[in-house]
C-alpha cells in the first residue's frame, strides 16, 4: 500500500509541476499532451477497481482515448481522482462535470471499445474487464481448459 501511496504522490507532484510551469505548461496542455501511461493506469485502476493486467494494455487504451478533445479532460480527471477520497469520489466527479469522461473511461475498459469521431474502435478484446466481471464466461476463441471443461458447473 505504501508503494501505491508513493505513486499517487508522485503523480500529483508531476501534475502540479505541469500546472505551475506557466506558459510552457499551457503550451503542452494546448497541444493535447496525454497522461503518462502509469498515471493513466493508476487512474483507470481507481475508477474501475481493477489494475491493468499489463502496461501495454493500458498504453493501447490510452492511445485510443487520448484524442485532442479528451486529453485535457483526462488530465483534469486524473488530478481530481488522485486527491479525492473514495467515499467522496462520485459526488466530486459530478460536481466538477467529469461524469461523462469517467463513465467513458470505465466503459472502454470493460467493453474494450472506444468511441471516436470515426465510429467505434475495438481496442481490447481478451483484456477487456468484462471477462473479469463475468467469471462464468470467457472470450470467444480462447480455450477455457482441457477437453470437457464445460461439463463442470461455473464456480
Amino acid at each position: 500500500m505504501d508503494a501505491d501511496r508513493r505513486k499517487v504522490l508522485q503523480h500529483l507532484a508531476s501534475l502540479c509541476a505541469v500546472t505551475l510551469a506557466g506558459p510552457a505548461g499551457a503550451a503542452a496542455e494546448s497541444a493535447g499532451a496525454a497522461l503518462p501511461v502509469d498515471q493513466f493506469a493508476a487512474l483507470s485502476a481507481r475508477l474501475t477497481g481493477h489494475p491493468a493486467s499489463d502496461p501495454s494494455v493500458a498504453a493501447k487504451l490510452l492511445a485510443a482515448l487520448a484524442t485532442p478533445a479528451r486529453s485535457s479532460s483526462l488530465r483534469q480527471l486524473a488530478a481530481l481522482v488522485f486527491v479525492t477520497p473514495d467515499e467522496q469520489l462520485d459526488s466530486a466527479l459530478h460536481a466538477h462535470g467529469f461524469d461523462a469522461i469517467a463513465n467513458e473511461l470505465v466503459a472502454a475498459w470493460y467493453s474494450g471499445v472506444v468511441k471516436n469521431r470515426d465510429g467505434e474502435q475495438i481496442v481490447l478484446y481478451t483484456d477487456a474487464l468484462v471477462w473479469t466481471a463475468m467469471t462464468f464466461s470467457k472470450p470467444m476463441g480462447l480455450c477455457g481448459g482441457a477437453f470437457g471443461y464445460w461439463s463442470d458447473p461455473p464456480q
